[in-house]
């Protein structure tokens, strides 16, 4: 390690809270798992109380004290916090239990109706506080790191930090948030059009811009002219991977993940697909695991049968487990018109888990969207693009043990090449380090 390495304080932004074991924040422990928690500071708009040995230094803006400070101004907007459930903040974890029970209870029913609602409470500027540049100030950053959103509010944020820290920017975009072809209808296109100049302007002045998928690479680059790095989630490879297990019988195909933008038309196809196959002799069953709330309708349509089952969602420290006890892991994107290019520059942080893990590959998905590119160039995944693919594959899985093992081999060298994580941090940690020379 540098001197400049061992000094160099980052200043991250991003809208989750910082806990290690929850899936939508797992990312940025992965990044910055060996980077020093005393040389990295947090700021984030959750009402949650951070749980992360990676980083020792938080900042919480409350979006309820932001509604709160329309009718006081003498509200507090923002706050310092700190690890764990601690003594000393305890009356912070009463405060933030209750905001966080209506906040969760305001995303669950929202629309674009309450996005607007949201990015207009956020224009009145509540939350530009003395005690956030006061973090800002004493933290004294060498390098601002800005997680990409499609939010106008956290774009905003980033800028402002950048603005007060008054040191280069790194920002790292992992959705499309940009071109119109990922939007899925004329509000979207709405909010996109009023989102497109805040994230041009971060991207400009931007140091170093990392994104997600070697498709969004060719696309931003060419769009705001740079150079951008391709930054995926990494892994562990010093431990052996069983990758020729023995197999269930019947076969265990695994779903893990959200079921939102038309996922779950593509499992029930799954599903149907395995009716069919299992009709005289049960060959394989598929066993989804999601946190997301589905009708009886769509329940009905995907539990038929005997072939799939729904399982309540595990903690995230045991996906890995659920993942080791599977033959197959499924990856599934919508073949709905709607919302088939939600994820078009896309990179599920789960994708790196399943390459790494030794167990095969099932993606069922449009063509030229950046996870099935990915998997279809590196050969890592046995490949549906259409309906009609889907029971020509599961015959081939359940009449072929070879094709499974050759798929989890396939992948997992994939893993190796491509996101081995001490190559994911040389990386980070360099380009840091280029932007405070």
């Amino acid at each position: 390690m540098s001197d400049i390495q061992h000094k160099t304080r980052v200043l991250i932004v991003s809208r989750a809270v910082w806990e290690d074991n929850r899936g939508t924040s797992s990312t940025l422990t992965n990044l910055f798992s060996d980077y020093g928690a005393d040389r990295l500071a947090h700021i984030y708009i959750e009402t949650k109380i951070p749980n992360t040995k990676c980083c020792d230094h938080f900042f919480q803006i409350s979006e309820f004290a932001l509604i709160k400070r329309l009718f006081n101004f003498r509200i507090k907007t923002g706050r310092e916090t700190h690890n764990g459930e601690t003594v000393q903040n305890a009356e912070i974890l009463q405060t933030a239990k209750k905001e966080s029970g209506i906040m969760s209870y305001v995303r669950s029913h929202r629309s674009y109706w309450f996005s607007f609602l949201r990015e207009l409470l956020w224009a009145f500027n509540g939350w530009k506080s003395k005690e956030l540049r006061r973090f800002i100030v004493d933290f004294n950053p060498d390098v601002v790191w800005v997680d990409g959103s499609p939010l106008i509010l956290m774009n905003r944020l980033g800028l402002y930090v950048k603005m007060i820290a008054n040191k280069p920017c790194a920002h790292f975009l992992q959705d499309d948030a940009y071109t119109y072809k990922s939007c899925s209808g004329w509000a979207s296109k709405i909010f996109r059009c009023a989102i497109r100049p805040h994230i041009k302007r971060l991207v400009k002045e931007s140091s170093t811009v990392f994104v997600a998928s070697p498709k969004m690479k060719e696309e931003y680059d060419a769009i705001f002219g740079i150079n951008s790095i391709f930054l995926a989630k990494g892994a562990d490879f010093s431990t052996h991977q069983d990758i020729e297990h023995t197999l269930n019988k019947p076969l265990r195909l695994v779903y893990l993940g959200q079921v939102i933008y038309g996922r779950i038309y593509s499992l029930i196809s799954l599903s149907k697909v395995l009716q069919a196959i299992n009709k005289d002799k049960v060959k394989a069953q598929l066993f989804v695991y999601t946190n997301n709330a589905i009708s009886d309708e769509l329940k009905k349509q995907l539990l038929a049968g005997n072939s799939t089952f729904l399982v309540p969602p595990v903690p995230y420290n045991e996906v890995a487990n659920v993942i080791h006890d599977a033959d197959i892991v499924v990856f599934v994107e919508s073949f709905e018109r709607k919302y088939k290019n939600v994820a078009r520059l896309s990179f599920s942080t789960k994708l790196c888990d399943y390459l790494s893990s030794g167990r095969a590959i099932l993606a069922v998905g449009p063509e030229d969207i950046a996870p099935m590119d990915y998997l279809k160039d590196n050969n890592s995944a046995i490949i549906c693009n259409n309906k009609n693919d889907i029971y020509n594959q599961l015959l081939r899985i359940t009449d072929d043990v070879n094709l499974i093992y050759q798929t989890s081999q396939n992948g997992f060298e994939c893993a190796k090449r491509n996101h081995s994580i001490d190559n994911i941090h040389r990386i980070i940690q360099n380009e840091i380090i280029e932007m405070v020379k």
